[in-house]
């Protein structure tokens, strides 16, 4: 098997412009800050479940690795992601139906990407050339279909997405505020009993539009209104998994580690006056501080084993985004020779900041009381380079948007000071991320 990239220069076109192309079964988004790509396509697909499905991917990506090199290696680290996709809370396939596509863990090989940095675009395509190919053709006939594609993406770009028509749509609760505040009297007092450290109890919203909504406009809105989170979206067929998250899982460049433990909300303030009250008042809140403990600690014990020196703070700083605010710790670290993001990511996923701690009880308590199928929420999803680092964050902030229906999913770590109705109102806040461009669309 042989790889072959060709890259063309695509300024004045936004990666939005290739995802909203996207006719394949697969596309992807990625934005944050300066940094924004998008892929289409699925030219290679690496698929993992059960228990050892990171140590599964982790493999595959190392075969995938070594028949990359030469000018296509060198193409692939520099400009754009050799894998895109992601992963799911739990260990295998959702149940549910309207995850159909989304297994538990799935990256793909895209066959295009267009990337964005500090202003400047770049479409690339990716073709796998066979053995008695001669790759100065291949090679002629890639560049031509990018050079054609590049036109129509400039030409589409221009396009207003969405529109200001007033729609009809309704919102459902998966479970009344009751059932939600019950849910977490029984998570509050198995940790009051010292069954658990902290609980993370989440609940569903669905949208349902009665025109289909645009996932573009819809991208477009979460990336002006959350400038500091990552947004991203994963299609698979006509459904798209897209979020605005917070909170980084993990970062591999070259072996410098780094991973965010974020726990612990308050709403934001009216006025700056306001807004310094309120994040003070998290800083000092004790509830919110043993939250926010427990996932510092959970990180910390993941990490250690595959790192060498883990850089923690002592005490956490303010995560401000729009509507609400957080305590944020970063850790850094040095990556060991022997390990990959994926072993990273099998160590750290899912954090007591999605699940809870202990771990492995926390989410058999989840399956049987919390009657809630996640799928990707909570999940990871990002991309691998070609030098085996990469970028995961977490599934939060998210909805998975189906033709006129969209599923909303928000979660709060429950510990033993928490009050259910502060925790249902912290839902709120967290579910606005994505009600409130749906809204605006």
């Amino acid at each position: 098997m042989r790889w072959i990239v060709e890259t063309v220069p695509c300024d004045g076109a936004d990666p939005l412009a290739l995802f909203d192309a996207v006719r394949e079964s697969d596309g992807f988004f990625w934005s944050r800050a300066s940094h924004a790509f998008a892929t289409s396509g699925a030219l290679h697909t690496i698929e993992s479940r059960g228990a050892q499905r990171f140590a599964d991917a982790a493999n595959e990506v190392q075969d995938l690795l070594s028949s990359i090199g030469g000018r296509a290696g060198a193409v692939f680290e520099a400009q754009f992601p050799l894998l895109v996709g992601g992963f799911g809370c739990d260990a295998e396939p959702a149940s549910d139906p309207i995850w159909a596509g989304f297994p538990a863990l799935r990256f793909v090989l895209p066959a295009r990407a267009l990337v964005q940095r500090h202003g400047t675009s770049t479409l690339a395509g990716v073709a796998e050339v066979g053995v008695h190919t001669s790759q100065a053709a291949a090679r002629a006939a890639l560049r031509a279909r990018l050079l054609r594609e590049r036109e129509r993406l400039l030409q589409r770009d221009g396009r207003e997405p969405g529109g200001s028509a007033a729609r009809d749509y309704r919102v459902e609760a998966d479970r009344s505020p009751a059932q939600y505040r019950a849910l977490v009297e029984a998570a509050r007092d198995a940790v009051t009993a010292g069954v658990f450290e902290k609980l993370v109890v989440a609940r569903s919203v669905r949208f349902a539009s009665r025109e289909p909504i645009d996932v573009l406009a819809l991208l477009g809105g979460l990336r002006r209104s959350y400038p500091s989170c990552t947004t991203f979206a994963v299609k698979r067929g006509d459904r798209s998994f897209v979020g605005a998250s917070p909170e980084r899982l993990v970062r591999v460049r070259g072996r410098q580690v780094d991973a965010a433990a974020v726990a612990g909300s308050a709403p934001r303030g009216r006025s700056p006056e306001e807004d310094e009250r309120l994040g003070t008042a998290l800083r000092e809140c004790k509830k919110d501080q043993e939250e926010h403990a427990a996932v510092v600690r959970g990180l910390r014990e993941a990490l250690a084993p595959l790192c060498v020196g883990l850089d923690v703070p002592e005490a956490p700083r303010l995560l401000r985004i729009e509507g609400i605010q957080h305590l944020e710790t970063p850790i850094a670290g040095t990556l060991r020779d022997d390990a990959n993001l994926f072993d990273l990511a099998g160590r750290v996923h899912p954090t007591p900041a999605v699940a809870g701690a202990p771990r492995d009880a926390a989410l058999a308590w989840l399956a049987r009381r919390e009657a809630l199928v996640r799928g990707w929420y909570g999940g990871g999803v990002g991309f691998v380079d070609a030098a085996g680092g990469g970028e995961l964050w977490a599934g939060l902030r998210s909805a998975l948007v189906c033709g006129t229906d969209a599923r909303l999913y928000a979660g709060a770590g429950i510990v033993a000071a928490s009050d259910p109705e502060a925790e249902l109102v912290e839902t709120r806040l967290k579910l606005r991320a994505l009600l409130v461009p749906l809204l605006e669309l």
